[in-house]
């Protein structure tokens, strides 16, 4: 679903799934060549999502927000210079009807 709305970006992972009231994913890491990430998030159900992001074990107080689930795409930009995982957190506010989606993709790369 994200891959229509994010075009001209290398995936480096996706998922989906239902929501629930506390959720997440950790990508174990990025490539050595790659300096941001651009992370992507959709849900539905008409909840409130507020996410939360670390790399390389520290908060990125920068990239947080809230998403209200109506479809529409959340999308930040992570600093990944510092190898290391990648982290999502999503708190729920509201009902679980309804499912997200969520891609990590290569926005900045060093060049050879």
């Amino acid at each position: 679903m994200l891959d229509r709305g994010i075009v001209a970006m290398e995936s480096l992972g996706s998922g989906s799934g239902g929501l629930e009231r506390q959720f997440g994913n950790t990508h174990p890491a990025t490539p050595d060549d790659v300096l941001s990430v651009s992370f992507a998030f959709t849900c539905t159900g008409g909840a409130t999502v507020a996410l939360t992001f670390t790399t390389a074990d520290k908060d990125v107080p920068s990239a947080a927000g809230t998403q209200v689930c109506d479809g529409s795409i959340f999308q930040r930009s992570i600093d990944t210079s510092k190898p290391g995982p990648l982290e999502f957190s999503a708190a729920l506010t509201g009902s679980e009807g309804g499912g997200y989606a969520y891609a990590y993709y290569a926005e900045k790369k060093q060049l050879p």
